[in-house]
């Protein structure tokens, strides 16, 4: 984890344990009950911190085809990407693994837990460069979820790549430049 991660592990461990804020879901609050997550100006906060977070990464998991994908076109210098490529132009993406809404709600099952916080954050650090062609592999009920039967606990955080059959990415590349989300 390097310096700007532990910085964000901190804002969202103050997001969520924000003293008063579950009060305002109870039965009688306007929002009734619904989860925090649910809420689109926390949702929002929390969602962005989880990304970039993993984004915040100094090197990120790429696949074979991507990678000779972005050395064709000469976007790989001295080994590294710059963030900033990523998009239209260039026909890359930075992927999520398990998703970050996913990656929130298990923070939210025990939101005091700051050991526990930081353990989910570091193992679904596993931002994936894709192009686009790959990433429109993506089952599109497995866009912004894991697989019905997938749990934390099992350590299968490629499931979604598994069932969509994406290439599951076996090195890494170094990045720099501006967090891009």
């Amino acid at each position: 984890m390097n310096e700007l991660q532990e910085n964000i592990l901190k804002v969202i461990q103050s997001i969520v344990q924000t003293d008063g804020l579950y009060k305002n879901f109870s039965t009688n609050s306007p929002w009734k009950e619904k989860k925090i997550i649910n809420h689109s100006a926390i949702r929002y906060g929390i969602l962005n911190y989880v990304a970039k977070f993993s984004l915040s990464n100094d090197t990120y998991l790429i696949t074979q085809k991507c990678k000779k994908t972005l050395i064709e076109k000469g976007l790989v210098t001295k080994g590294k990407l710059l963030r900033n490529q990523k998009g239209n132009k260039n026909k890359f993406t930075f992927e999520h693994p398990v998703p970050s809404n996913v990656i929130a709600d298990l923070i939210l099952l025990d939101p005091n837990d700051d050991e526990k916080i930081k353990n989910i954050l570091l193992k679904t650090n596993l931002v994936t460069v894709l192009t686009y062609e790959e990433n429109s592999l993506l089952n599109k009920d497995l866009v912004a979820n894991m697989p019905n039967n997938w749990s934390y606990d099992s350590g299968d955080f490629f499931a979604r790549y598994k069932k969509s059959a994406l290439e599951i990415p076996s090195e890494r590349i170094g990045v720099y430049g501006a967090i891009k989300r």
